[in-house]
């Protein structure tokens, strides 16, 4: 941990525990935190972790703790854990931490730990009873790439426009960085690659904005993020890398195993475009998600490679709650690995270019604190899932064109 998240977080902990002095003013504490526990089953495909053979290693937890130093000031920390197939591991960090003024209406500031704006949901999806779905729409929420994803380690702005005749305005702006696991799932999509190793990753600064507009139309609201940043990986070539000669027969060595490998990718430029309307128990949406990369590869002496990388997502939903017990959701999500080449000639096969997924869930509110959610998916395509995961008896990356994932998650919240 670094000297200014030590010393944040020991400023923390003397206001949390009952025994500090500042624990012992009058300040009222909210404690509350969830548990889940899910299975994940494909009957092709492994995704997210080996979900051919069916796993219950999708579980999280959490605990956060506030509270309100001033009207004007308040203070929040998250532990949490995960664990998604062999990422995680249910190793416990923190979330989220952060301190928070609201100087006026239309101006705050937060510095710390601070929840990442991506679309409508990001800033969410750790909580479960707010959403009908296991599985976000993954070409937007994908799990793989959710630690890189969950914040930012710096300051921001924030403040809400009340105007009754266009509508309210929020906004959120922040500024800083963030770390990446070379253990974890971004490590490993980053593996995907190529027979490469990841020793570390360096990131740069990030800047992340967000406005939402409240419409007159009472349901109603758009919004718009953004998210930038630089990221250099470093690694090191597994195996060595060789292409044949047809004449005279004989093979040439490129790179040979522990050559070093880096790839930089001096702009990440990520932006969503959200709309959602809700109307008495339904609720419609849509997000629309353009990721632009310009990755360059330099694999010990040979010639940097540039391969740029412009995704592109989007999907619809609709929830109804029949009752209060109970709520059916439905989405339809693309993706496309590169949006100049969605039939993916380029690619091999050519299916790996896109995913398209139908998806359906029920989720059964138990009680306030109890929620059971089922939930199918159709697939067709597999663009996001990882090649070192769906190797045949030969070492071989294998896919199916077509196939299914199926869910269950329960969840309890306090």
């Amino acid at each position: 941990m670094k000297p200014l998240q030590k010393l944040f977080f020991v400023f923390l902990v003397s206001v949390f525990l009952p025994g500090s002095a500042l624990g012992q003013e009058s300040f009222k504490i909210d404690i509350h935190g969830y548990i889940s526990q899910g299975y994940l089953f494909s009957n092709r495909n492994n995704f997210l972790a080996n979900t051919e053979e069916g796993t219950f290693h999708f579980n999280e937890l959490g605990i956060n703790f506030s509270t309100e130093l001033t009207e004007k000031i308040r203070l929040g920390i998250q532990f949490a854990a995960r664990d998604l197939g062999d990422s995680g591991n249910d190793k416990v960090l923190i979330d989220w931490a952060y301190a928070d003024y609201q100087w006026r209406d239309w101006l705050g500031l937060r510095l710390g730990k601070i929840k990442m704006p991506v679309g409508f949901y990001n800033k969410t999806r750790d909580i479960d009873m707010l959403r009908t779905f296991i599985l976000l729409p993954q070409g937007i929420y994908l799990e793989n790439y959710r630690e890189a994803c969950t914040s930012v380690k710096g300051i921001g702005i924030y403040g809400e426009i009340l105007n009754n005749l266009i509508g309210n305005f929020s906004y959120q702006v922040l500024w800083g960085s963030s770390d990446i696991d070379k253990e974890g799932s971004v490590a490993k999509g980053a593996e995907a690659m190529g027979p490469i190793d990841v020793e570390k990753f360096d990131v740069g600064d990030l800047f992340s904005g967000s406005i939402i507009w409240e419409s007159p139309l009472k349901g109603l609201q758009i919004g718009a993020t953004v998210v930038e940043t630089e990221v250099t990986a470093h690694a090191r070539i597994t195996e060595d890398i060789s292409i044949p000669v047809d004449f005279p027969p004989y093979t040439i060595t490129l790179a040979r195993r522990g050559d070093a490998a880096t790839a930089l990718i001096p702009k990440t430029s990520i932006y969503t475009y959200s709309a959602e309307y809700t109307w008495n128990n339904l609720v419609l949406a849509a997000e629309y998600q353009l990721m632009n990369q310009d990755i360059t590869i330099k694999v010990a002496d040979l010639e940097p490679m540039e391969e740029p990388m412009n995704s592109l997502s989007y999907y619809g939903s609709a929830a109804y709650r029949f009752a209060d017990w109970f709520e059916l959701g439905v989405y339809y999500m693309v993706y496309y690995r590169d949006k100049n080449d969605k039939k993916g000639t380029g690619f091999d096969p050519p299916y790996s270019a896109f995913q398209k997924d139908a998806c359906a869930c029920l989720r059964f509110d138990l009680n306030t604190q109890w929620t059971f959610k089922v939930e199918g998916h159709l697939v067709e395509g597999t663009a996001l899932c990882l090649p070192q995961e769906n190797l045949n008896a030969a070492g071989a990356v294998e896919y199916d064109k077509k196939w299914a994932l199926f869910a269950l998650k329960m969840t309890f919240n306090f």
